[in-house]
């Protein structure tokens, strides 16, 4: 599961992925998740020398209302059955760049965690994307591929989105290769490229977005008797 990340803004991602910027600049989320109106940035395999703003979760190209159900992750076992999902398998996919994403430890307790690359650099998610017009206005969006976990994050959930390489996005970008050979990236990365951070529980309130978490977690009550 992929629900709740961290993102810089789009100048800064489109620095580092070394593609150009948005025409109309727009900021990152510290706290960001899949809503109807949020926005997450990335590259599309049509034209990957351009950075893109997707509305997240993703609204399937033929819905001409909203969708009411999930959207935001698909399954990589089970999408090419998905009707949200299969039509975009070898023709639209991209990759959605953030700083890390967060989960909750499943457990009585649920201690939260940010996961990020441990070299500091994007993490760069495995994505498919739509386009609708049959909405008030044309969207652009995305959903996240997700996968049974590595590791370091099954420690503490069951999914994990598919994260690549630089490497590995040039492939699942690359149009002239079929899609039985884009999918080959879809592999859970080396537990050696996260770094796992126990957080303070300040990050549940999906509204804040001071970032005070990253302080460290919550001090648990020293029972003196």
């Amino acid at each position: 599961m992929c629900g709740r990340i961290s993102f810089s803004d789009s100048t800064t991602t489109a620095k580092k992925l070394g593609v150009l910027e948005l025409d109309n600049p727009r900021e990152g989320d510290v706290n960001a998740f899949a809503f109807k109106g949020s926005y997450v940035f990335g590259l599309v395999d049509k034209a990957p020398e351009n950075l893109r703003e997707f509305h997240w979760p993703l609204v399937p190209g033929w819905c001409t209302t909203y969708p009411v159900y999930q959207t935001h992750n698909a399954r990589s076992e089970d999408m090419a059955e998905k009707a949200s999902y299969k039509h975009l398998l070898g023709t639209r996919h991209c990759v959605i760049a953030i700083d890390g994403f967060y989960e909750w430890e499943q457990t009585k307790e649920k201690r939260p965690y940010h996961f990020s690359m441990a070299n500091g650099d994007l993490m760069l998610l495995a994505g498919l994307w739509d386009y609708n017009t049959k909405l008030d206005a044309p969207l652009l969006s995305c959903t996240v591929i997700t996968r049974e976990p590595n590791q370091i994050i099954g420690e503490v959930h069951n999914r994990m989105p598919v994260i690549l390489t630089r490497e590995q996005m040039g492939i699942w970008l690359n149009t002239s290769l079929s899609y039985q050979q884009r999918a080959e990236v879809l592999q859970p990365i080396e537990n050696s490229a996260l770094l796992k951070v126990e957080i303070g529980k300040s990050i549940n309130k999906a509204a804040n977005k001071s970032g005070d978490w990253f302080k460290g977690p919550d001090e648990k009550p020293i029972c003196l008797f």
